[in-house]
């Protein structure tokens, strides 16, 4: 009893966590992006409906994440969950799409291309993961796959952590940062995240 009490409000705690990221990030990298007369959108000029889609699309993602696998853990307000659990494959196939958009379309190389495209490939295939285990009643596979997919939804934060943090030690020049960043901001946590999950499963026994 006493290891599911720890074992909830350690989850509880990280989600919330995770919420708090999740709110701040939209303030400081989204919110900028969606202002009239906004400066940083003018870089994607021909594509600001991409770049706003997505956007909208991966806000959406990540502030139900927590919410949703709180949830889905807890075993509560299961009507609730579900139709969260829509809303969040709605956000991510319009994010997505727009991800790709995007990568296929940027000004920054086609390495820094790839790391998105990579990111948008992993967001829809840890996600679909989740949707079809649900749907085959595997709620075990559902909860790890979601969780795989909200680490995935939250490399956009990861990404603007990234470049700052290279930006202020002064490590290779502009370009360099976003394609490392590209593909460090959801390969690295995906692989933490599976090592954890799979770790705790190999301990157990």
């Amino acid at each position: 009893m006493n290891e599911k009490k720890k074992f909830g409000a350690g989850w509880m705690a990280l989600l919330v966590l995770a919420l708090l990221f999740a709110i701040v990030f939209f303030l400081v990298a989204g919110l900028p992006y969606l202002l009239p007369g906004s400066e940083r959108i003018k870089g994607f000029s021909g594509r600001e409906p991409w770049i706003i889609a997505h956007i909208l699309g991966g806000t959406v993602a990540i502030l139900i994440g927590p919410f949703q696998i709180w949830l889905g853990i807890s075993r509560r307000k299961l009507k609730l969950h579900r139709k969260l659990g829509y809303g969040y494959l709605g956000a991510i196939a319009i994010g997505a799409t727009a991800a790709f958009y995007l990568a296929v379309t940027t000004l920054n190389g086609w390495m820094f291309g790839m790391g998105l495209g990579g990111l948008g490939v992993a967001w829809v295939v840890t996600t679909s993961l989740a949707y079809i285990a649900v749907r085959k009643h595997d709620y075990l596979q559902h909860q790890e796959w979601m969780i795989r997919s909200y680490v995935v939804t939250f490399g956009f934060v990861f990404f603007r952590i990234f470049v700052a943090a290279t930006s202020i030690m002064e490590i290779g020049d502009i370009r360099e940062r976003l394609t490392v960043a590209s593909w460090i901001c959801w390969a690295f946590p995906l692989l933490v995240a599976e090592a954890v999950i799979q770790g705790r499963k190999i301990l157990r026994r």
